[in-house]
């Protein structure tokens, strides 16, 4: 049910190539990205404490809920776009309504992306698809962030605000404003009602291939994509996105040539360097992937994901000064992702440099001293199967935050998988007290008494 003070919006967050999600299972599979906005008045009066959540569409999943400042800005550091199907994001402010969004978008035709605006009516069930297409994925990633603004109104002063904005759209856009009183014309948006939608004027070969490897459907875009290489042989952009597809249905004999054909046409091709190094990861030919995530690096070096998979690779081929280097900038960058602290620190543990890997540790202790930090540490670890170091990443989380009953139940999984059976019961019996009603508490009692039989 939606809050009668709520609009929502559905964004798919920018990220850098189509080729992304093919990341194989290990280090490259990181992709997160920020969003922020601005929410104001009518006036552009800045509104503090407005509430914006955000909730991953495929999974259900809330992400952390932020506040405006007292300039109206907020920003969320971290949210996930490395799969699924983007984030509805909702403004709440009691007492006000949803007014006007404005964000980066994709428009009907699939072609163009620029800032659009929505009005939104009195029901607050405006639902709006930010679509961003992958051509323009690396650009907002030099940014780092996807851009989405809203205009709020009080609830009394609601049908005025949204008259007077729509009326000054219109101006803007050149179309007729209807004299004060008048009733809407036919197909004109009013509130509480979905604004039409204008026809779509017809695509070329390469838009539709586009569309739908943004759509996840790689191997329906292949016939577009082929078709606008015929077309275009010498469109670099054609060659990058059939080889795209190509490398989505794992087809790298035909990917390959496909993706130098674009770098030798142009090699600064958006997205082409970072599908080709993904095809070479897919290969295992790891040193020839670090030369096409450096160039595209140097062309978007704000990139998260470009920092996050190249300092990976960095660490997996033991260069390891260059992978402080990256996390570093990527720290200075979103010095709130802990996860980049994590990978600090193992480069750092690469060089056999201690001090400055606990250094590290304690930095991302310090960035989030409830405990979480540590916590989302040891359970990347424990699906990576390293049980020592998700048990010492638990002990910190424990440490910070004693009463963290899900850190001392994994630490207790994280025991019976390294055989300590004494210490696991310890830490399933601290769970059990913390959470006695947690569906996971009957689970635990069993497990301890089956670990105290075996004498533990």
């Amino acid at each position: 049910m939606i809050s009668k003070r709520a609009a929502r919006i559905l964004i798919l967050v920018p990220v850098i190539a189509a080729g992304l999600a093919l990341a194989p299972a290990g280090h490259l599979l990181a992709q997160e990205e920020r969003c922020e906005g601005t929410v104001t008045d009518d006036q552009g009066a800045p509104l503090l404490n407005v509430k914006v959540t955000f909730q991953k569409l495929d999974t259900k999943l809330m992400a952390q809920p932020v506040k405006t400042s007292k300039k109206g800005k907020y920003f969320h550091n971290f949210l996930d776009t490395a799969m699924g199907d983007g984030y509805e994001i909702k403004a709440e402010l009691e007492g006000y309504k949803i007014v006007q969004i404005t964000a980066l978008t994709m428009r009907q035709d699939g072609t163009t992306v620029t800032d659009d605006t929505y009005l939104v009516g009195q029901s607050q069930q405006g639902l709006h698809k930010v679509l961003v297409p992958a051509q323009a994925r690396a650009v907002l990633a030099s940014k780092g962030k996807c851009v989405v603004d809203f205009i709020m109104a009080p609830d009394d002063k609601f049908v005025a605000t949204f008259t007077r904005l729509k009326n000054e759209k219109a101006a803007k856009e050149g179309k007729p404003v209807p004299a004060e009183g008048a009733a809407p014309a036919a197909g004109q948006a009013v509130p509480g009602a979905p604004a039409p939608v204008a026809a779509a004027p017809t695509r070329s070969a390469l838009d539709r291939a586009k569309e739908l490897l943004n759509d996840r459907k790689p191997a329906e875009a292949i016939a577009p994509a082929r078709e606008a290489v015929a077309a275009e042989p010498n469109n670099a952009e054609a060659h990058r996105w059939l080889g795209g597809a190509l490398l989505q249905v794992e087809n790298m004999a035909e990917a390959e040539p496909e993706l130098k054909k674009a770098l030798e046409l142009d090699p600064n091709t958006t997205g082409a360097n970072f599908d080709m190094g993904m095809l070479y990861v897919k290969k295992g030919r790891l040193m020839q992937a670090i030369p096409h995530f450096e160039k595209e690096h140097e062309l978007y070096p704000e990139a998260l994901a470009i920092h996050q998979n190249l300092g990976k690779l960095y660490i997996d081929t033991k260069q390891y000064d260059k992978a402080v280097a990256m996390f570093e900038s990527a720290i200075q960058i979103n010095p709130e992702n802990v996860e980049y602290y994590g990978s600090l620190a193992e480069a750092y543990k690469g060089m056999g440099n201690a001090e400055k890997e606990m250094e590290t540790y304690k930095r991302m202790g310090a960035a989030d001293p409830t405990g979480l930090a540590f916590y989302n540490l040891g359970n990347m670890m424990f699906n990576k199967s390293e049980m020592d170091k998700a048990a010492d990443a638990y002990k910190k989380a424990i440490e910070q935050a004693p009463d963290n009953a899900a850190a001392h139940y994994q630490l207790g999984l994280c025991y019976v998988n390294l055989a300590k059976f004494k210490e696991a019961v310890a830490e399933l019996d601290t769970f059990v007290k913390l959470k006695p009603k947690d569906p996971k508490a009957a689970e635990a009692k069993s497990l301890a008494a089956d670990l105290r039989k075996m004498g533990g």
